[in-house]
């Protein structure tokens, strides 16, 4: 069972990392680099720094990616399926933000019943005109996989033409696509969970490397931002325009450039 580090008496920072590509790497000997935790610990014993994982996955696969890249203690606060809050426990039990998570569910569920023929016109789209596959997801609309990033280009462009309710939006990830209520996204979420300590942007750091991380990476949820180098073309650029930290190196090994980066070390 991983463990939780002791609180200190007061969190004066928070830290919002996306997990795929950014901490871990799958494809890497080591998916994260054991100087990547030592660096999280002093940055949060040394300033008081809350550290999560905002990411796609679900509660179950993301605590089964955790053991599998053998973290060795357990995040501050996780956000996962980019919508839903989560504390660690005592026994390896998550704790839910029970007013954030439930008012979720609900305005999720209205929405897409608001939507469902303009769901229905775009599902149309993608099973008649492309090769991707139009995926039923519990709790979900419905997600998106298509075969090439450039075909999921082509069907972001469709969608956004289609799309005519100001709340519906969707969460990128390379070819995986999933609707979502504008109102609870990742950034909306880093910024629910440093509420809880009572801190705002200019306390925030989040780092991410891909679509759906763009809305943590806006001015409003965090001051100081960064991705690692394998981050995509679109965060690069936004990052380096924003004046954040890119990092010369990919995964773990960027995320401690950019920790050192804001951080004195």
């Amino acid at each position: 069972m991983l463990r939780i580090l002791p609180e200190p008496p007061v969190w004066k920072a928070v830290l919002g990392f996306d997990f795929d590509d950014t901490l871990v790497m799958k494809d890497s000997e080591s998916q994260v680099d054991e100087r990547f935790f030592d660096c999280l610990k002093w940055v949060r014993s040394t300033y008081g720094a809350a550290w999560g994982i905002a990411t796609g996955r679900s509660l179950y696969q993301l605590i089964e990616g955790l053991n599998e890249a053998r973290f060795p203690f357990l995040p501050d606060f996780v956000i996962v399926r980019e919508r839903e809050i989560f504390f660690p426990g005592q026994f390896g039990r998550w704790v839910p933000d029970e007013n954030w998570n439930k008012k979720c569910e609900k305005d999720h569920s209205r929405l897409f019943r608001k939507c469902r023929r303009m769901l229905a016109k775009i599902r149309n789209h993608v099973e008649k005109n492309t090769d991707a596959r139009w995926v039923s997801v519990e709790g979900d609309a419905a997600g998106i996989v298509a075969s090439t990033a450039e075909e999921m280009n082509e069907i972001q462009q469709v969608i956004e033409e289609l799309s005519s309710h100001s709340d519906l939006t969707f969460e990128r990830n390379t070819v995986y696509l999933r609707f979502s209520h504008r109102a609870y996204r990742k950034g909306s979420c880093l910024q629910e969970a440093a509420d809880r300590w009572g801190l705002e942007a200019d306390k925030i750091l989040a780092v991410g490397d891909n679509h759906n991380d763009l809305s943590m990476l806006q001015p409003e949820v965090c001051e100081a931002c960064g991705c690692p180098s394998n981050a995509i073309p679109e965060v690069r650029d936004y990052v380096k325009n924003r004046g954040g930290k890119v990092a010369a190196n990919p995964g773990s090994i960027g995320v401690i450039e950019v920790m050192k980066h804001y951080f004195d070390q």
